[in-house]
């Protein structure tokens, strides 16, 4: 007896799904490349920072590379002393004893005026002075016995004073020129002004304590206030 076989139930079929067609290229590519407004404002602030970054970078580089301006020149200050343009230190020949002094320290002598007599075992010796002047310093004393040679007075032209500085270094020596006017100031006046000029410039250097090489610099002074004396500290003002 043939076998009967049961139909198979039939399944419904699964709901469809719709169907969205793929974009076009071009809206894909569009889209891809589309930044959100958030980075937008992100990248925007982020440039704004670079930019604020670079301007204060700059700013800084041109004040330190910018040159300083230039000061104006100082005026360059020496010192020195007012001293007699004419000073002449006395002395014996041949040497001996002095037997006899004729002046004293502050004496006005002319020239030729016996300042000391000095005996020796070839006869007697008169020292004079050279110029009219003052005596500015008596170096020996009655019964010294001298050498030849060995001064005995100091005679100074006390009537025309010039100044002599004693601390014009390398530096400052070629700044320092033969007939320009400067100013000179007088401590022990007050500090009273007067003009100078410039007269002579030692080509040889004076050699200091401590090495350093000082060129001396006489200047002719103008007029002198009353009181002024060889002697007194003077500053002298170059220009710069």
């Amino acid at each position: 007896m043939a076998s009967v076989t049961a139909p198979t139930p039939t399944q419904p079929p699964p709901p469809s799904v719709p169907v969205v067609p793929p974009l076009p290229p071009a809206r894909q590519r569009r889209r891809a490349w589309r930044p959100s407004r958030r980075v937008l404002l992100i990248g925007s602030a982020l440039l704004l920072i670079v930019l604020v970054v670079i301007a204060i970078a700059a700013q800084r580089s041109a004040s330190t590379t910018a040159p300083a301006p230039t000061p104006a020149a100082a005026p360059l200050v020496a010192h020195g002393q007012i001293v007699p343009v004419r000073v002449a230190r006395v002395g014996t020949q041949g040497g001996g004893v002095v037997q006899q002094l004729a002046t004293n320290p502050g004496d006005s002598v002319q020239a030729q005026t016996p300042l000391a007599w000095v005996v020796s075992s070839s006869g007697t010796e008169i020292v004079t002075a050279p110029f009219a002047g003052s005596v500015a310093n008596v170096l020996v004393h009655a019964g010294d016995t001298l050498a030849p040679g060995a001064a005995v007075a100091v005679v100074a032209d006390m009537r025309t004073l010039q100044i002599e500085t004693n601390d014009v270094d390398e530096f400052l020596i070629n700044k320092v020129s033969i007939g320009e006017t400067v100013t000179a100031t007088i401590d022990a006046l007050d500090d009273y002004a007067v003009n100078a000029t410039v007269t002579n410039i030692s080509l040889l250097p004076q050699t200091t304590a401590t090495g350093a090489p000082q060129y001396p610099v006489i200047l002719r002074l103008g007029a002198l206030p009353p009181g002024a004396r060889a002697g007194m500290s003077v500053r002298v003002t170059f220009p710069g």
